[in-house]
């Protein structure tokens, strides 16, 4: 009976000219347009000098919103005329319907209990001159839901300490909660009455974790900003909590679920929490974790594919493999930080040479496969979890996430979703941060390319005689262990899902890292 709605409801939306996916994206899509205003103000003159991220962080999400068809006003450095007259337009073009993002990031001023977004401009000695200099995040707020924009989505990197409150206060406070009038969303990059410095790098911390979500396949506008929220808290070891209000109505998708998808659960509990306790039986796409430090991870569901394929002998013969039960795996590699966290814990000893890249977010690279074994180990005491390397038959099973073709999303690597030497990037060869390209159909970030990833299994020259379960092979030579993946310095041939390569177990090659499983109750 259920199959049969679903057809029914699949004809009525191609009778009706639209998609499944265009309906998952909402309303909003098909009936008012998907409109944002985006605007980074870095270079204010009452400042010692100019600010290092918020130009960044605005040509970033403008990017990641025009992916998602979002008509984009990218605007920067803007005085409190131009701010004004930005702000105007996008209200002039919302209508009935409108799904409107509006994203700023600058300097911001609580004033009364209202938050006001800083023109570069403004004169401010006075809260006076906020309320008359700045623009009200509240008012622009009403106007939109004037105009019946629905839903209306409000970003705030904007939580700095800044230079006008030490004229007029003791202290800077932040801004305060904005209350969200009907079916808005609205996070800001610190909480209510807190502020965070400024810092280096392509993107803040807060604004590289949002665009990691908004990558994920399926997630709602929600779930995104809530995992937003709890992957900014864990980065930040708590310093730093994002504030999240949310009044929507309904769910609003920035992009749909691939096929065969259903949208992941919440994550679960805060990640300040010293361990998650699972419950017995969990659903896929479950994505959580177990300490502040930990990697974060997703839940991989049962199933059956077929693994290897026939392009190369060590990659033959295709045979099939029973994954008979839920794990959970990485979503992304091991990080630098969270590999410095088991060194600075003495549960590793070797401090890899991050290669002159801002360390935190880039996966560990230049680690040994005796290395990982170490790191697996040392959070496996630390959390009283089971953790351990995926085996080979695991790691493909979670890099294909259903699919057959040679790259998790076709036939073709110059798509915009991998790291390589002919992938279509220009990187300037080296590795780029956890999320930059969107995540597979499990919710696993970079399974081709950016770093080349260790798992369990002894080498051997193909799959004859390999066993139809997912438990790693421990017969061969076992100097030598597998990696899958490829890496930013690989041929797009070698990120394929089939592809695999050998490393001597020992050894620390720049492009290697690894990501990691751990097994559920």
């Amino acid at each position: 009976m259920r199959a049969y709605f679903r057809l029914l409801a699949a004809a009525f939306l191609a009778v009706a000219g639209l998609s499944p996916a265009a309906a998952q994206l909402g309303d909003a899509s098909a009936s008012g347009g998907r409109l944002a205003l985006v605007i980074g103000n870095a270079r204010y003159p009452d400042a010692t000098k100019p600010l290092n991220l918020p130009e960044k962080n605005a040509v970033a999400i403008a990017e990641e919103l025009r992916r998602n068809n979002f008509d984009v006003d990218l605007q920067q450095n803007l005085g409190k005329e131009q701010m004004r007259a930005a702000i105007d337009a996008l209200i002039a073009k919302s209508r009935a319907g409108s799904a409107v993002f509006l994203f700023f990031s600058g300097y911001g001023i609580q004033a009364g209990n209202q938050g006001y977004l800083i023109p570069v401009d403004a004169q401010i000695w006075t809260e006076a001159d906020v309320r008359h200099d700045g623009v009200s995040v509240e008012s622009v707020l009403t106007r939109l839901e004037d105009r019946g924009a629905r839903p209306k989505i409000v970003v705030l990197d904007a939580s700095r300490r800044n230079p006008f409150e030490r004229r007029f206060r003791s202290f800077s406070s932040g801004l305060g909660a904005i209350e969200a009038p009907s079916d808005s969303l609205i996070i800001s990059a610190a909480a209510p009455g807190k502020v965070i410095a400024d810092s280096e790098g392509e993107t803040s911390i807060f604004v590289s974790e949002l665009l990691k979500e908004m990558r994920s396949p399926g997630l709602s506008a929600d779930e995104i900003f809530e995992h937003t929220r709890l992957g900014v808290t864990g980065a930040t070891h708590g310093e730093q909590v994002p504030w999240v209000a949310s009044s929507l109505h309904e769910g609003f998708h920035f992009a749909p679920a691939l096929p065969g998808q259903s949208s992941p659960t919440q994550p679960l509990g805060e990640l300040s929490a010293a361990t998650v306790g699972l419950p017995r039986f969990v659903r896929a796409g479950t994505i959580f974790r177990d300490c502040p430090d930990c990697p974060e991870l997703v839940v991989a569901p049962a199933g059956q594919f077929n693994m290897g394929s026939d392009d190369f002998e060590t990659e033959a013969p295709i045979h099939p493999v029973t994954i008979a039960r839920p794990f959970a795996v990485g979503r992304g590699e091991v990080t630098f930080a969270q590999w410095d966290a088991c060194v600075d814990a003495h549960g590793c000893d070797f401090k890899p040479d991050s290669r002159g890249a801002r360390r935190a977010d880039l996966p560990v690279t230049g680690v040994s496969w005796n290395d990982a074994k170490s790191y697996v180990e040392w959070l496996s005491r630390k959390t009283g979890q089971p953790y351990r390397l995926p085996s080979e038959a695991e790691w493909e099973y979670a890099a294909r996430a259903g699919t057959t073709t040679p790259f998790w999303w076709g036939s073709d690597a110059k798509s915009g979703h991998a790291n390589c030497r002919d992938c279509g990037n220009e990187t300037g060869r080296q590795t780029l941060p956890i999320g930059s390209f969107p995540a597979n159909r499990f919710g696993l970030f970079d399974t081709s390319g950016n770093a080349a990833e260790w798992v369990e299994d002894c080498w051997a020259d193909s799959y004859r005689g390999a066993s139809s379960d997912a438990t790693a092979r421990e017969a061969g030579d076992c100097k030598q262990r597998v990696v899958r993946g490829g890496s930013f310095d690989s041929g797009a041939r070698y990120l394929r899902s089939a592809a695999r390569f050998l490393y001597d177990a020992g050894i620390r090659y720049y492009a290697n890292g690894f990501r990691i499983v751990r097994d559920l109750p």
